[in-house]
């Protein structure tokens, strides 16, 4: 199959890539680095501008498009979310133009707002963040602009994401740089938990779905199981080869999210990498780096 990403020399698009191409995809990939371009695969593009990579899509012809880029994170501003939004719609027009017939957009679990607990696709918040009500937009628009094309419109709520190449201001990868400099991490809220699923498992659920002739609609990623932050901290400092650092907690925690993730099961999917496996592998690739 031919695939269009966007974003894939990002966090979740660096792991994606080669998946796909281990799998015989042919991949095409649009990025402003120009230290990418003498690469295989790569083109020159800036989604801001869209005639800068319009007709090098129109000529791949792709029959699938995954866009994971949003450029400025962790800028949540309404200048930045605005730009993302423009540069994701003129996307929109280019890949009707080439015929694509399937498409994934990374949405985020953000997308449930103030909801706590298990949290299935048919739920809806009202009260979300600026990014969310953006990405909740696309969603609309996107739903709207490709299903009346009879497209296979594939929407992944993603919770939250961690492995290799994360952003460094981000929990985990704050934590192991932390404890290792000897420093205390900076933990608001140690007691909250949340979904957390490794970066390989996003991949691979992303694969799966832009495999499926059936796959439609939004489905959620995540692990489908609540982790303390305190214990994600405890273990990272363990492989660190130091001691827990919360112990005699209180019985009572902070809820957060958790995705109810029998959705996507139906399409052969489900998480593979254990909490306390992607973390070894985090630390073994902050490591090595």
């Amino acid at each position: 199959m031919r695939i269009l990403i966007t974003g894939a020399s990002g966090f979740i698009g660096s792991h994606l890539f080669p998946l796909l191409e281990l799998n015989g995809h042919q991949i095409l990939s649009i990025s402003r680095n120009y230290e990418l371009h003498s690469k295989p695969h790569f083109i020159f593009g800036d989604l801001l501008q869209p005639y800068t990579y319009r007709d090098k899509v129109l000529h791949f012809r792709p029959e699938c498009a995954i866009h994971l880029a949003w450029s400025g994170l962790p800028d949540y501003s309404l200048q930045n979310c605005r730009k993302n939004f423009n540069a994701s719609i003129d996307l929109f027009e280019v890949l009707e133009k080439a015929d694509c017939k399937k498409i994934f957009i990374a949405g985020t679990c953000w997308e449930y707002g103030v909801l706590t607990g298990p949290v299935s696709e048919d739920q809806d918040c009202e009260e979300n963040s600026l990014f969310a009500s953006f990405k909740k937009a696309l969603y609309s628009v996107g739903k709207s602009y490709f299903v009346t094309e009879g497209s296979q419109f594939i929407w992944g709520r993603i919770f939250f994401v961690y492995g290799p190449r994360q952003r460094e201001t981000s929990l985990i990868p704050s934590c192991i740089r932390a404890l290792s400099a000897g420093l205390l991490p900076a933990i608001n809220n140690p007691m909250a938990t949340n979904d957390f699923i490794y970066v390989g498992d996003v991949a691979d659920a992303i694969k799966k779905l832009v495999e499926s002739d059936e796959a439609s609609g939004i489905y959620n990623i995540g692990s489908g199981q609540s982790v303390l932050v305190s214990d994600v901290v405890n273990n990272v400092a363990v492989k660190l080869g130091m001691q827990k650092l919360y112990q005699g907690l209180p019985s009572t925690t902070l809820i957060g999210l958790e995705a109810n993730i029998s959705r996507i099961k139906k399409i052969g999917w489900e998480p593979a990498i254990s909490i306390q496996t992607g973390l070894a592998s985090t630390i073994d690739m902050w490591r090595a780096e």
